[in-house]
């Protein structure tokens, strides 16, 4: 990924029940900070997964993040290298990411991502026949276009509307 506010990388979480993806802007790919993340993100959100599936980076190998991964009583299981369908649901969770982004040409990832997120965990999985927030919050979630109003917007206040409403409709 380019640069954008000072982050380069994304980390990228999937709950595979649920399919809840979580996208984490992070600075560089080193083990403490994956670490960090996870704990700061997922973990303080849903608790300890009782597996977490890696790659075969070796941030993910490291003594670091071995030791994390047993502090939380979390088993890892690594991918197959060079075969990115051992890892589908993630696989394509990044090529929906990737194309969500690139559809906000001319803006920082990091300003769309909450957006494509959203965009993301509210599309209805056919197979399921539900979202994953609703697997997660047992309801649909109230999206901000169902909120927006024109007759209650101030003229000062048109283009950061415009500019909200264009970033939802890409």
């Amino acid at each position: 990924l380019p640069s954008s506010d000072g982050y380069r990388y994304l980390l990228t979480m999937i709950d595979r029940f649920s399919r809840w993806p979580e996208a984490i802007p992070i600075v560089d790919m080193q083990a403490k900070t994956i670490c960090r993340a996870i704990f700061h993100t997922w973990i303080s959100r849903f608790g300890c997964p009782s597996i977490i599936t890696t790659d075969q980076g070796s941030q993910m190998r490291s003594s670091l993040y071995r030791e994390f991964s047993g502090m939380l009583g979390t088993s890892r299981i690594r991918t197959t290298a060079y075969h990115p369908i051992s890892n589908g649901i993630v696989e394509r969770f990044h090529r929906h990411l990737k194309s969500s982004i690139k559809a906000h040409e001319n803006s920082q990832w990091t300003e769309v991502l909450p957006v494509v997120l959203l965009g993301i965990r509210t599309a209805v999985k056919e197979d399921i026949n539900a979202s994953c927030a609703e697997l997660v919050y047992g309801t649909t979630l109230q999206l901000p276009s169902d909120m927006l109003e024109t007759s209650i917007i101030s003229p000062c206040d048109d283009i950061f509307v415009d500019r909200l409403r264009n970033t939802m409709r890409e």
